[in-house]
């Protein structure tokens, strides 16, 4: 769930490519693990104390892996209660930056969080959340995608209708031609940058769109500086782009798609968004029969900049009958 660059030297499309891009909840550098019950220390500041004390509750809970051909599948589980809630990562591609996120509803709903392994295709991705599923023998689950997220969503409910029940799409839009130039050029800029300097560009993408307050500024830069060494490398990044240029090229979507499909569908958005009014409206009027939660204000990734009430609207949502944000 994160960001766009605060690189004042560049222009400001070029930031919101970026932007939505790395927009946040991925995978490491499968042979190389760090030690993260010690790589992120608290901060002298209480803000980014508590995050990080988080963070390390967290990572308790261990990494499993699945492997699928050559790709190395890394995600977590979280409590025990049903249903299922299957969190997949926006294009920061692991299986922690939501971590607080992921403790809370824990309490609620067993938490599948996987980290995206580096891949060629959007189906592998959405292929390979199913098979995550199989391996906790979970029939149905809830996918919330926010995001990059929200694409593999949209993807893997096409795909595999019968082991989605709710479908949340936070803060993401649906594919579109016209976007397709635009990432061509954003994709061959961004490869050209020297990887110490596109990290330090993403890490402050990152920080932006999440939202945070100063007090919590010294943590979340630890945290992405961990990221982008120890985790992400050009590579992971660069395959990420590719897929989601191949998104906006080969998919379009329409409300009829999952006209048969009897699992319920929720929209979450935020009126200053990356993605701008046209996207917004768009996914939207793809599907016209879910409900919709908009937040004032509250950027990119409301489940950062306003995490309680983020928690209460998606909450009402997976708790009702009808799928319906009771109010």
């Amino acid at each position: 769930m994160a960001g766009v660059s605060a690189c004042p030297t560049r222009p400001q499309s070029f930031d919101s490519k970026v932007g939505q891009a790395f927009s946040p909840v991925n995978p490491a550098e499968a042979n190389q693990m760090p030690d993260h019950e010690n790589s992120l220390k608290p901060a002298r500041d209480a803000g980014s104390s508590a995050k990080a004390a988080a963070l390390q509750e967290f990572r308790r809970y261990p990494e499993k892996i699945l492997r699928l051909g050559t790709a190395e599948w890394r995600y977590r589980v979280l409590g025990t209660a049903s249903p299922a809630l299957l969190a997949v990562p926006g294009g920061e591609l692991v299986n922690d930056l939501g971590f607080e996120f992921a403790l809370a509803i824990s309490d609620t709903h067993r938490v599948v969080y996987p980290a995206y392994p580096r891949v060629s295709s959007i189906e592998e991705l959405a292929d390979g959340l199913c098979a995550v599923l199989d391996a906790e023998k979970i029939e149905q689950a809830a996918i919330l995608g926010a995001s990059f997220g929200g694409s593999v969503a949209q993807v893997c409910v096409r795909r595999h209708p019968d082991r989605i029940e709710r479908l949340i799409l936070s803060n993401t839009g649906v594919p579109m031609a016209h976007l397709v130039r635009g990432r061509k050029i954003a994709n061959a800029v961004l490869s050209s940058i020297p990887w110490p300097v596109l990290r330090g560009l993403l890490s402050k993408s990152i920080i932006k769109l999440l939202g945070a307050p100063a007090s919590e500024l010294p943590f979340w830069r630890e945290y992405t500086k961990e990221l982008f060494t120890t985790e992400l490398t050009k590579a992971d990044v660069m395959a990420n782009l590719r897929i989601q240029l191949d998104y906006h090229q080969r998919y379009r979507f329409q409300p009829a798609d999952l006209a048969a499909w009897p699992g319920k569908v929720f929209v979450i958005e935020s009126d200053n968004d990356i993605f701008n009014a046209e996207r917004r409206k768009a996914l939207r009027d793809t599907y016209p029969q879910a409900p919709v939660h908009t937040f004032h204000g509250a950027g990119h990734a409301p489940a950062f900049s306003r995490a309680a009430e983020y928690l209460e609207v998606l909450g009402r949502f997976l708790s009702d009958a009808a799928g319906e944000p009771a109010r």
